[in-house]
This record gives structure tokens, C-alpha cells and sequence, in this order.
């Protein structure tokens, strides 16, 4: 009786156990490669540019308005802001969106803050679909571009003297909730 105990629970084990190793050359899906974007600028809306170079995070950066943006901003391994030197208007710009005061103050205190770059996520991807132009007097003072897939941004105002540009997954956070506020969606 035995015996018929232990053949029963052998053949019970062998025939449940299934073979789950994949068949030679399956390998995983690798995403898609991001689609080449042509970019342009568009002469038909320009820009006053006073873009302030002493402008910097770490004081109030004082301004009439800002404007959430939508966009690529990038092509290959070149970058752009959604206006360039010249005033020109980027033509992949999806959806823009004024910011509230409060905001515009939260977007500030993000980046302004010391601890937004402690502990930083590093990839390598930068590719900014979000910026912010800020504008005083109906001329634009400041942009800043940010990846929020990489956890990187650029602007043409200072953040931190230490920083990198590199943040962290709490700044990560509060800037892909601000962007959800906004209502945009990543390209």
C-alpha cells in the first residue's frame, strides 16, 4: 500500500510540474524606438524674448504668468525649448495651459528646493515633453524643459548651485502630478 502512496505522489509531482523555459530565440518585445519627430519653428506666432539670465529658483522669480507646454522637445540628441532665440514657437507643441498662483508657486518651491535634487534618479534618456515659459511684461524671462521619464530638467533660470539637473522620485512625483493637473498627456 505504501508503494501505491509514493507512485501516486511522484507521478502527481511530475505531472503537475509544467516546463516553463521559453523556446530558443524568444526574446522579450523590445519597446518601440521613439518616432522621429521633424522639428520646425513656426514664424506665424513669435515670441518677445527677454530671457533674464540672473533669474534663479532659489528667489522668487517674479512674473505676470506661466505657461504649462506640452511637446517633443527633443530630435535625436538635440533639445529644445518651446521657443527659441529668435522667438519662433516650436511646431510639436500639443496642449498649453496657464498656471494657477498656486501653481506656479508649487512649480517653484519644486524646483527651487535643495532636496528636489538629493538622491536623484539617473537614466539617460532626456527627452523633455513638459516645459514652462514664464512671461513679465508680455516678454518671455524664463523656460525650463523637464523629462519626467528620466528625471532630468534644464532652464534658463539657476535651480540650485549643487544640482545637476538629475532629481529625485519625490520631485518626480509632485512634477507628474502638477503635469496630470494640467490635463496633459505624454506624447
Amino acid at each position: 500500500m505504501r508503494i501505491i502512496k509514493y507512485f501516486l505522489l511522484a507521478f502527481l509531482i511530475l505531472t503537475s510540474c509544467k516546463n516553463v523555459s521559453k523556446p530558443e530565440n524568444q526574446y522579450p518585445e523590445l519597446p518601440l524606438k521613439t518616432p522621429k519627430t521633424k522639428i520646425f519653428w513656426l514664424n506665424d506666432k513669435m515670441a518677445n524674448l527677454k530671457i533674464d539670465p540672473t533669474l534663479s529658483y532659489n528667489k522668487e522669480i517674479k512674473c505676470d504668468s506661466v505657461i504649462g507646454v506640452n511637446y517633443i522637445g527633443f530630435a535625436g540628441e538635440h533639445f529644445f525649448y518651446p521657443i527659441n532665440e529668435k522667438g519662433n514657437y516650436i511646431n510639436t507643441i500639443s496642449q498649453t495651459k496657464k498656471l494657477s498662483h498656486n501653481q506656479i508657486s508649487r512649480l517653484n518651491a519644486i524646483i527651487g528646493n535643495k532636496k528636489t535634487y538629493k538622491n536623484p534618479n539617473i537614466s539617460g534618456c532626456y527627452e523633455p515633453r513638459l516645459a514652462f515659459i514664464y512671461f513679465k511684461n508680455g516678454a518671455v524671462i524664463c523656460q525650463t524643459q523637464i523629462c519626467l521619464t528620466c528625471y532630468q530638467l534644464q532652464s534658463t533660470a539657476h535651480f540650485v548651485d549643487v544640482a545637476s539637473g538629475n532629481f529625485n522620485n519625490q520631485a518626480q512625483k509632485k512634477l507628474t502630478e502638477l503635469n496630470d493637473e494640467l490635463g496633459f498627456t505624454q506624447n
